[in-house]
């Protein structure tokens, strides 16, 4: 077979000899086939988007014009028609990897039928029609590229977006503070939610942090979140008053947003004297561990909600060797059956961290909400982790 690009796919002599023989062995036993196939399906899973009847229609004629066409030898006439019925699966929504596993089920349903009579020729056979089926996946793969590829084009901006925007390179160490941040996108094409986390450096001594998550998805919250950041370290370079340039952003992001939008924020200072000053603006409680460890409840309405909120700042003493742990909610609301990860299981996975560096704690909450969660975030999570050094450090 040679392969120029996908929609020009040519078989050899030798591949159509071998087709058109395993097309006789086959037909006889189509209608076994496709009852076969669709039962291995539904036994494992009910195809999205279909009903009984209608997936058996519509693999029925998949079945049927593949082995006529490979009798005929005109495997080209068939790479035409499986571009449409690949088409018609992705905007069905049908699932690209869900598909990839069903076509293995279709192995398995022909497969006893060419084992029969097993001989050396048989491998060939087999080998053959493996290829022939890579090049059917190959086509049905270029026809969900071209009916998802503006989503596709538009996740990869979101990445670049992301990476060169909503993740600055925050340090590993600044004043008397070891940092450790981790972002982990739950990117579906481009489903990207908001989170942006930024540390920057004030002066004499003062550092100030923010860690948040937009409304929505995709490139506007992306961009969205941007301005957010870039607003913050604005407003406290040019004056670093937390409450002046919280009260500041809300009313920016309500004149610029949406009625719809809204994002929830903290941000906090800190200064080398142990004093950290934070602000909760509708965001998931902190988490702080000295000698204990606990959640630092305090109230605050979202930015962008209502241009009347006003704000006030919580103020702890950062002591050597204590951490304050900030997240967005898509840790907390990782989910599996009994319910959310939560921010008291989070607080206990901090709780046996505390002697780690900051980078582990972060990388070991993210750990457990993928295992909590089976593997997959619904949302995308954020960690900021603030650890204050020992003198001596």
């Amino acid at each position: 077979m040679l392969f120029r690009r996908i929609s020009d796919i040519k078989f050899s002599t030798a591949s159509k000899n071998a087709l058109e023989e395993i097309a006789v062995n086959l037909i006889p036993h189509e209608k076994e086939i496709l009852k076969s196939w669709i039962r291995f399906q539904f036994a494992r899973w009910k195809p999205p988007g279909f009903t009984r009847k209608e997936l058996e229609t519509f693999f029925g004629i998949i079945v049927h014009n593949m082995l006529a066409s490979m009798k005929s030898r005109n495997q080209e006439w068939f790479i035409e028609d499986i571009k449409i019925a690949g088409t018609e699966l992705a905007l069905r929504k049908f699932p690209y990897d869900a598909l990839i596993i069903s076509f293995h089920f279709l192995e398995e349903s022909y497969m006893p039928f060419l084992l029969g009579s097993f001989t050396k020729k048989t491998v060939g056979l087999l080998i053959k029609m493996d290829e022939f089926m890579h090049a059917v996946l190959a086509v049905i793969a270029s026809s969900y590229f071209y009916v998802y590829r503006k989503e596709l084009l538009e996740e990869a901006e979101v990445g670049r977006i992301v990476q060169e925007g909503l993740l600055p390179q925050i340090p590993e160490r600044i004043a008397d503070l070891e940092v450790g941040s981790v972002y982990l996108s739950a990117r579906e094409r481009a489903k990207v939610g908001g989170d942006l986390v930024d540390l920057i450096t004030l002066g004499h001594g003062k550092i100030s942090f923010i860690i948040g998550d937009f409304s929505g998805h995709g490139i506007e919250a992306a961009v969205d979140s941007v301005m957010l950041r870039s607003l913050f370290r604005g407003f406290m370079h040019e004056n670093p008053d937390l409450i002046r340039a919280m009260s500041r952003l809300n009313r920016v992001l309500l004149s610029e947003l949406d009625s719809s939008q809204f994002a929830t924020a903290l941000a906090g200072v800190y200064d080398e004297s142990g004093i950290l000053q934070f602000i909760n603006a509708g965001h998931p409680p902190p988490i702080y561990c000295d000698r204990t460890c606990r959640l630092l409840e305090s109230g605050g309405t979202a930015l962008a909600v209502d241009k009347k909120s006003t704000y006030t700042f919580a103020e702890i003493e950062l002591k050597p060797g204590s951490l304050f742990v900030a997240y967005t909610d898509g840790l907390i609301e990782a989910r599996n059956k009994s319910g959310f990860f939560g921010e008291e299981r989070a607080a206990e996975v901090v709780k046996k961290m505390r002697d780690a560096s900051p980078l582990a704690v972060a990388e070991k909450l993210l750990e457990e909400a993928l295992r909590h969660s089976g593997g997959k975030l619904k949302d995308d999570a954020a960690i900021l982790v603030l650890k204050r050094l020992n003198p001596s450090s």
